[in-house]
């Protein structure tokens, strides 16, 4: 009677913890591959259709082309919208613009300084903060898609420098979208996040309006 007890108690699948661990890993490190993947092919299907490389059928694409040429002419002008676009899209982690550079050419222009700033940074805040939960929900995925040498060297200057490190890369001409995945995926506090990165793209924004606009026109905004 002991022995089949025993013998059924050995015939039991075991679950060992680390293992579900693992699983759950490699879990979360394939669904988020698959999700940037999908965003990647969308957005390459996308841009060879629109300028004619690829020909497919596909419902309402002319109106997507449409809206994508639409927003080029804007960021090309530049417009008000146009800014906003810029760093919309030019915030993405995996998607650049030289968002500084078009920055400081839309200074040039006649555009208000105020709604500049803000446009600035609204189309910032959410393409940020597509960054930092993809980092959160895709954290592996985005490690591979950053480059593992180039993330463990931004979280290492995370973890020597700290909120310093992160108003340093909005303030200067540094890879803040990157960073911005990178706090996700270590699950960085929002709420210093946020008002630290804000106050770092608003130093920027503030220091090349006033030298562009100021030193060259004695106006300021």
């Amino acid at each position: 009677m002991g022995f089949a007890k025993r013998k059924r108690r050995e015939n039991r699948v075991r679950f060992d913890k680390n293992e579900i661990f693992q699983y759950h890993k490699k879990r979360n490190f394939y669904s988020g591959l698959i999700f940037l993947g999908s965003v990647f092919l969308a957005i390459l299907l996308l841009t060879l259709t629109t300028f004619g490389i690829l020909k497919l059928e596909i419902p309402g694409l002319s109106e997507i082309q449409k809206f994508a040429f639409s927003i080029g002419k804007e960021i090309k002008k530049p417009s008000l919208i146009g800014v906003f676009y810029t760093t919309l899209f030019g915030g993405l982690f995996f998607f650049y613009l030289p968002i500084e550079f078009l920055y400081i050419r839309a200074t040039y222009s006649k555009l208000d300084g105020s709604d500049l700033v803000f446009l600035h940074i609204l189309g910032l805040l959410i393409s940020f903060t597509i960054n930092y939960f993809l980092g959160r929900i895709a954290a592996r995925a985005c490690i591979k898609l950053i480059s593992p040498k180039k993330f463990y060297r931004m979280k290492g200057f995370l973890n020597r420098y700290g909120v310093l490190a992160i108003f340093a890369f909005n303030a200067l001409p540094l890879p803040a979208p990157i960073l911005s995945a990178v706090l996700g995926v270590i699950h960085y506090k929002k709420k210093v996040f946020y008002p630290v990165f804000v106050a770092g793209q608003l130093t920027q924004c503030l220091v090349i309006l006033f030298f562009v606009r100021h030193v060259f026109t004695g106006k300021f905004f």
